[in-house]
């Protein structure tokens, strides 16, 4: 797992925890003691510093996960970049060819329905994925590591020939 998959995942479990801890806080001291009814009045009052924590904790939440977001990504200065074409039943890469351990961009476009580019490891593991809509160029930066042939299938059901819907990427040393 990368490590900004994990902080985001320790975060968001953090978060909550706090708001399971904090309503149960609220449920239980916004009740009397004897009868165990709502005190409306003391609820009321503790409404307000609800949303004030609530709020805290979305904003520090975001604060610390939001540069992990990869969307928005230029391509880096040294990116390879392949331009992709998905048409019913088939990919065309600009270049089926690209260095291991510098990023790749794949730019792609559909040129008839939607498509899912997916682009699979060595291992046969979904590495990544975006959805190709006509009319619009989606960008996908993924950095291979090792060496070998990379696969790239339709994840979106476009007809018949979907099954036939596979390209191989080469990654070099």
């Amino acid at each position: 797992m990368r490590s900004s998959a994990l902080v985001i995942g320790i975060s968001y479990t953090l978060l909550v925890v706090a708001v399971t801890a904090i309503a149960g806080w609220f449920a239980v001291t916004t009740r009397t003691r004897r009868e165990r009814e709502l005190d409306t009045e003391r609820a009321a009052e503790r409404e307000k510093l609800w949303l004030v924590l609530v709020a805290v904790m979305l904003a520090v939440l975001l604060g610390a996960t939001i540069a992990f977001v990869p969307y928005g990504e230029s391509a880096a200065s040294n990116a390879q970049i392949v331009r992709v074409i998905g048409r019913q039943f088939g990919w065309q890469l600009s270049r089926s060819q690209v260095r291991a351990g510098v990023p790749v961009q794949f730019r792609a476009e559909s040129s008839d329905v939607n498509h899912g580019f997916g682009v699979y490891d060595l291992d046969d593991r979904l590495m990544a994925q975006t959805q190709v809509i006509p009319g619009r160029e989606q960008r996908l930066q993924v950095t291979f590591d090792e060496p070998g042939r990379y696969r790239i299938l339709c994840l979106e059901y476009c007809g018949v020939g979907h099954h036939k819907m596979v390209a191989q990427l080469e990654v070099v040393p």
